[in-house]
């Protein structure tokens, strides 16, 4: 079970003035209240300080698309409605939207949370003294290397690619134990964690998505936080330092993507990159240093609409059912169905394909394959197409519960704390499943848990007596 901690003041401070100033300035006061008050409850159901509290950090990122659009309209001072007027969206349902968005959050956690609640997956500081920091450190960089060298090599085997590439999701897990271990106990080695997390970060710029050089950055926030109980003033100032500096490079990285995307292929309609990994680093900086006031600001609303992700959802609202019916849980059963029969044992089975599944139930015409892009309409909206805007919230707690039972098994295929956290780390990124698409969201977490259910204990035999201390 998490260690309860007390809700800091800072977090019920700043939920209260967040409601104060939606109920002074913007129409939106009623459906801040649950949306703000989401923040408290999570920490105290998933956060654990001195642990790396995945599932908490990958809830909040969740949180983000829901709640983002909400709160930039309360900041501009004015409402859903009027924020997305002019756009082909149904901006009459986006209020509506958020509230069954924010609910169905609510249901997913407490789905989590029921599947986990009396199980200990904490990592106490006798634990963290029974492993070595430099040979943990050596061990990340081997293990890097030979995901980085494999990854070239898997997509000769295209009915094994998928398996391989969400095994490399435990890369993330050992990037924790190494942040931690070195932050709590081996401070001469933060100089050279530091070198390497700028040369990753550095080597995933010349790359078509921000995944590549955001994961890392992300990672090492999560690892900061968690290498010390003690929130200090100090620690809090680099904390924030470290948020604006992730939001500061995305809204770089939306103003320049484009142009960049289009000199990475050349103009194609696909996403190969035809350049040198040196030019494209070379061609994002002249882009990036190009960005004027102008173009910056256009690019936090940009981003503010990637990262939410309420607009496809309020569609399908629209569309479902007065265009087409309810499926009554085949959206789901197919999600299910599609893993059943992995894609070795049966290689003609077809490709999901998100934006073919996004017009189908919003008539968008969103671009797709064809385009070298794809726009997923959520599995929050997949149990809506299902079920409706009652029902739907059943599969949404199961879906969550789902989730905690992998979390857990993967703690206890795991012989400690320390080897679950590596195990578990990537959950981060799996427990984000409001802006995929059922189909992949559930295969995100089953192709990586099955994995790590059968390699796990090869990790183990293999690393294990090479990082304990002796």
């Amino acid at each position: 079970m998490i260690e309860k901690n007390p809700i800091p003041p800072v977090i019920w401070a700043t939920s209260l003035l967040l409601i104060l100033y939606s109920f002074i300035w913007t129409p939106n006061f009623l459906l801040t209240i649950p949306v703000v008050l989401y923040i408290p409850l999570i920490y105290f159901l998933f956060y654990s300080r001195g642990n790396a509290s995945v599932i908490f950090w990958g809830l909040l990122f969740q949180w983000l698309n829901v709640s983002i659009q909400l709160l930039y309209c309360n900041l501009k001072g004015i409402s859903l409605k009027d924020y997305f007027s002019n756009t082909t969206y149904p901006a009459d349902l986006m209020s509506f939207t958020v509230f069954l968005s924010i609910t169905g959050l609510y249901v997913f956690s407490f789905g989590i949370f029921a599947a986990i609640r009396y199980f200990n997956f904490e990592i106490d500081n006798n634990l963290w003294l029974k492993y070595n920091p430099e040979k943990i450190f050596k061990a990340y960089l081997l293990i890097s290397l030979v995901i980085y060298v494999t990854q070239v090599a898997i997509w000769k085997f295209p009915s094994f690619v998928q398996y391989f590439y969400f095994l490399f999701y435990v890369k993330w897990g050992f990037f924790l134990v190494t942040f931690i271990s070195i932050f709590k106990r081996a401070s001469h080695l933060k100089l050279y964690l530091i070198i390497v997390i700028i040369v990753e970060f550095v080597m995933g710029l010349s790359s078509f998505f921000a995944s590549s050089f955001m994961n890392i950055l992300m990672f090492s926030l999560i690892g900061f936080m968690a290498s010390t109980k003690k929130i200090s003033v100090s620690r809090g100032l680099i904390f924030s330092s470290m948020i604006f500096l992730l939001f500061h490079l995305s809204i770089l990285w939306t103003a320049s993507k484009g142009n960049y995307r289009s000199f990475l292929n050349n103009g194609n309609v696909s996403q190969a990159v035809t350049v040198s990994d040196d030019e494209a680093r070379a061609k994002l900086l002249e882009l990036i240093v190009e960005v004027d006031d102008v173009a910056y600001q256009n690019a936090i609303d940009d981003f503010v609409d990637r990262i939410g992700y309420i607009q496809f959802f309020a569609a399908c609202i629209s569309y479902v059912p007065s265009k087409v019916a309810h499926e009554n849980g085949a959206v789901y059963w197919a999600a299910i169905s599609h893993y059943l029969v992995p894609r070795f044992i049966n290689p003609d089975k077809p490709a999901l394909n998100d934006s073919e599944h996004t017009n189908k139930y919003t008539n968008l015409n969103v671009s797709g394959n064809n385009s070298a892009t794809s726009f997923s309409l959520g599995s929050f909206a997949d149990a809506y197409i299902d079920f409706g805007s009652v029902v739907m919230f059943i599969p949404i707690f199961f879906f969550g519960y789902m989730i905690g039972l992998l979390f857990k098994l993967l703690n206890k295929i795991a012989i400690n704390p320390f080897w679950g956290l590596i195990f578990t780390g990537p959950y981060f990124l799996l427990v984000n499943v409001y802006g995929a698409d059922t189909a992949k969201a559930l295969g995100f977490v089953l192709i990586y848990s099955l994995t790590i259910a059968i390699c796990g204990k090869f990790f183990i035999r293999f690393l294990n007596p090479f990082i304990i201390v002796k």
